[in-house]
This record gives C-alpha cells, sequence and structure tokens, in this order.
C-alpha cells in the first residue's frame, strides 16, 4: 500500500531497504507476509521500500527525506533494516537495536557479498539482531512487538558518549571489511589519480592516455557533484552534463539515474572531507563520527562511479585528474586498484601561469574565469602538493613522478612508461595517436578541468618556458628560494 508523503506518522514497526539502487524485493515481501498473517495492517507497520514493489498490506513510500526517517526510527517500536553500515548507525543513533536481513548478491541485490561479512561482525559483539530466512525475521519481529524493551538502547547521562562510540566501533569495523574487499574483488579497475598543483601539465597527460583504446580520461572526478551534478557544466563532449549520454550511462550503472543522488549532499559531503587540513585524520581514521560517516559516503559513491565508467567506457584503465592530495588519500579506499602519477613542472612556470587570467569555457550563460594566485601562494601549494602526494607511498600506494618537460619533449616514451606503471605495458603498442611534436585529440567525456579538455584535432606540442623571459626577478628569485630542496629533488636547476 502506498503511503503519500505527507501521511508519514510513527508506526510500530519501520522498516528501510536504504537508497541502493538494486531492489530489495524480499525483506519488502517478507516483512508484508508478517503484517498480514500477524491481522497488521498499515497503521502499524511502514517500509520504505525504494525501487522495489510496494507492500500489499502494510504502508509503503519509496524515498523518505533524511529528516523525517530519523523520526520515524525513534518513534518506532522496532526498527528492521538491510546490511548497510548507514542504516544499522542510525537506527542505533536513534535508540534502537535494529533487526538485519543483509543483501544477497546472487538474488541481484547488490553488488557482492560484503554487506554479510560485516553484519556478521557487528552481530558478533551484539550491536544488530541479525537474520537470514523469512522465519528468522517472523520470529525476530515476534519478539520485539511482544516485547519492545529487547531492541531499546537505554538512555543514560552518558549516551551521547556511548552513542559516538558505538559509531567509530562500526566505522573501525566498515574500514578493515571494505579494505578486504577492496583488496580481493575481482576485475576492479586500475585508477591513476593524476596529481600536483594545477598547471602542470596534467591536462595534457590525461587526454593523452585517453586517446589509447582500453583507457577512459574522466576529468577531476572531484568535482563531478557540483559542477556536473549541481551546475551542470559542459562535459568535455561540449554537451551538458545532464545531457551527456555517458555520463547518463555512469549515473544509471552506479545509481539507478543521478536522479537517486542528493547532488547538495554529495557535494558536501565532498567539500567537508576533501580538505589538506583533514589529511591526518584521512590516514589514521581519527575523527568525529559524523566525519567519519560523510568520509564512508563519499568513498562508497566515488567506487560506485568508478566501476560504472569502466563498464560504460569499457576500460580498464581510468583517469582521475582531481590533482588534490587529499582526495587521493581519501579515494584510496574505494574499490579499485589505485595508484598515482604526480605531474611536476619547474614551480616558476606554474607561478607564472596562476598570475594569468584564463576564462573557463564551461560555463555557459556568461563569461567565468580560473582562480588566479599570487607568486608566494601558488608556490607554497605547489610545494605542499608535491608532498602530500608523495606521501601516498607511505600508505602503500605506488607513486610515479612525471615531469612535464619530459612529456612536452618525449610524449610518446612518457606515456608508455605511465601505462607500464598502470600494469598496462601492453597499451604502449596503441600511441598512433602521439608523435614527439604532435598529439592528435579526440572527443573525451571529461567532468571538470583545465579548458584543453575541449580541444579536438591536432596540437602542437612545445614546452611552454615563457616564465623564462615575462617573469620578473624578483617573483623567479621568491620561487627559485621557496622551493630549493623540492626543485633539486625534481631535477630543475637554479638559474
Amino acid at each position: 500500500m502506498t503511503t503519500p508523503p505527507h501521511d508519514l506518522a510513527a508506526r510500530r514497526v519501520f522498516v528501510t531497504v536504504g537508497s541502493d539502487h538494486h531492489r530489495f524485493d524480499r525483506l519488502v515481501r517478507w516483512v508484508d507476509a508478517w503484517t498480514r498473517e500477524r491481522g497488521l495492517g498499515a497503521d502499524e507497520v511502514l517500509v520504505q521500500h525504494g525501487p522495489a514493489d510496494p507492500p500489499v498490506t502494510a504502508a509503503g513510500v519509496d524515498f523518505i527525506p533524511h529528516d523525517t526517517l530519523l523520526r520515524l526510527m525513534h518513534d518506532a517500536d522496532v526498527v528492521v533494516t538491510q546490511g548497510g553500515p548507514m542504516s544499522m548507525v542510525e537506527a542505533r543513533q536513534q535508540g534502537r537495536r535494529p533487526i538485519v536481513l543483509p543483501r544477497t548478491a546472487s538474488l541481484d541485490e547488490v553488488v557482492d557479498d560484503h554487506q554479510h561479512a560485516f553484519c556478521q561482525r557487528v552481530a558478533s559483539e551484539g550491536w544488530i539482531q541479525l537474520v537470514s530466512a523469512e522465519a528468522d525475521l517472523h520470529a525476530a519481529l515476534d519478539a520485539a512487538i511482544a516485547d519492545p524493551a529487547k531492541v531499546r538502547i537505554d538512555e543514560d547521562p552518558d549516551h551521547v558518549a556511548t552513542v559516538r562510540a558505538s559509531i567509530s566501533r562500526f566505522g573501525r569495523i566498515a574500514d578493515a571489511v571494505l579494505d578486504t574487499r577492496r583488496r580481493s574483488v575481482a576485475g576492479r579497475p586500475t585508477v591513476l589519480v593524476l596529481g600536483g598543483l594545477g598547471r602542470s601539465g596534467s591536462t595534457l597527460l590525461e587526454r593523452a592516455l585517453g586517446e589509447t583504446p582500453g583507457v577512459a580520461a574522466l576529468g577531476e572526478v572531484l568535482h563531478l557533484w557540483e559542477r556536473g551534478l549541481v551546475e551542470d557544466q559542459r562535459c568535455g563532449c561540449g554537451e551538458p552534463f545532464s545531457s551527456c549520454p555517458f555520463w547518463r550511462g555512469v549515473g544509471a550503472r552506479a545509481f539507478g539515474g543521478w536522479g537517486e543522488v542528493d547532488p547538495s549532499g554529495a557535494f558536501e559531503d565532498r567539500r567537508s572531507v576533501v580538505r589538506n587540513r583533514n589529511v591526518v585524520a584521512l590516514v589514521t581514521g581519527v575523527a568525529a563520527p559524523a566525519w567519519r560517516l560523510r568520509r564512508a559516503r563519499l568513498t562508497r559513491r566515488t567506487s560506485s562511479v568508478f566501476a560504472a565508467a569502466s563498464e560504460v567506457a569499457g576500460a580498464g584503465l581510468l583517469i582521475d585528474s582531481s590533482k588534490h592530495p587529499a582526495y587521493a588519500i581519501a579515494v584510496r579506499r574505494c574499490l579499485a586498484d589505485v595508484r598515482g602519477v604526480l605531474v611536476v613542472r619547474d614551480p616558476r612556470g606554474v607561478a607564472y601561469s596562476w598570475s594569468k587570467t584564463v576564462v573557463r569555457p564551461e560555463i555557459d550563460g556568461g563569461q567565468a574565469h580560473m582562480p588566479r594566485y599570487g607568486v608566494v601562494a601558488s608556490t607554497l601549494r605547489w610545494s605542499l602538493y608535491a608532498v602530500l602526494f608523495e606521501a601516498l607511498r607511505l600508505l602503500r600506494v605506488p607513486v610515479m613522478v612525471v615531469r612535464y618537460e619530459d612529456l612536452l619533449r618525449d610524449p610518446p616514451g612518457t606515456v608508455g612508461s605511465v601505462l607500464a606503471f598502470a600494469g598496462r605495458p601492453d597499451l604502449t603498442c596503441s600511441l598512433e595517436h602521439l608523435s614527439v611534436n604532435a598529439i592528435e585529440l579526440g572527443t573525451h567525456h571529461t567532468v571538470a578541468g583545465n579548458p584543453m579538455r575541449f580541444q579536438t584535432g591536432r596540437v602542437e606540442l612545445l614546452v611552454d618556458e615563457a616564465w623564462r623571459t615575462a617573469m620578473s626577478v624578483h617573483d623567479r628569485a621568491v620561487v627559485s628560494r621557496l622551493t630549493t630542496t623540492l626543485r633539486r629533488r625534481y631535477g630543475y636547476r637554479d638559474a
């Protein structure tokens, strides 16, 4: 029975299948059968059923706003959830020990059986009541309805601290399960995350790699949520994000359509997590529970985008040119073989480039410019991005350094070495689009990034060293002094 969104009053039993785009008809059907057999009705049982068919006897609604969902959990005597960590954590936050039925991959309820592994871990700690069969679910519901106190978490003066501790414990267990899952998933895509401060040649490298058969260039996936979903900026193919056939296909495979994703929520998760000041928390996991949940949501969404993009493009190697070191540290937890490529350029050339005005062609309906930085600000950013990105090695993420100048002087050789680093030396024989002084560019479906992502056709490749004559002696000296150690590490002379 479908319930109007305005009629979401509290019920004795509240059931949620979460936000996964896969159908979970099994849970909906089992709860509905129990409702009918016990002589209950829509005024006592409410099922949030997602894309599954609505219940016949119980009340049903496909989607519930987050604040309303929390209220319904709090006001119900019994809460039943799927096996996602978020659903279980939020039920416990509202003072309810949930009855949990994990989704099963062989029934097309989820992509794999990670929920079973996770639920078994937390059930062994007493955090949930785990069920696996219809009879078990009915028995658990009977017992909970007969004595709701058995599934309540008692309030006490230390309630807030207790909730925080339980959420943190969920997070640690989830991290362990996801890390094992990340290492064990067969056929996962390889993702090269390009790092380094902008204006260092990362877009050129991305385009050169993306022209290779079996490789898909995605642009700056970091900014997909706001520039794609919220602002509907243009894809590298020239179409608005919402009209691009590639990204529409990715959204359909990853989430059942982009309409199933809350754009502002996804952007806020990314904005809150991907900050250089959060590097310690990203590395250690020691952070406030709410922040850990945001990180988990960001990682889960990004994993889904990577998997879907690999399928839609038919490519086993993806290029993500997001560049941000905190982002690279965060996505190392994704269900992908993540490797880092740090793209560096002489810092004096980078500083000079950031002092110029550059138009952003992806903005329709008006002219907008990329940000500009002063010499000191861009130099400090260049150093910070390089140091933090190379630190990925300490987290067992492979990292390769590519110099912009080497890429321009030997495009085929440099791109070939990157492909070998990515574990695809077989693709080095497919670099016909590259010569020693030019590249042939087709259309790429890149979301966000340098304006060069819109270029097509033959592009001459020349090392841009305008800074040597156009940059003031004073500015060159400032940059040289601030970057002495790193600059020499990457082979850039003092002169």
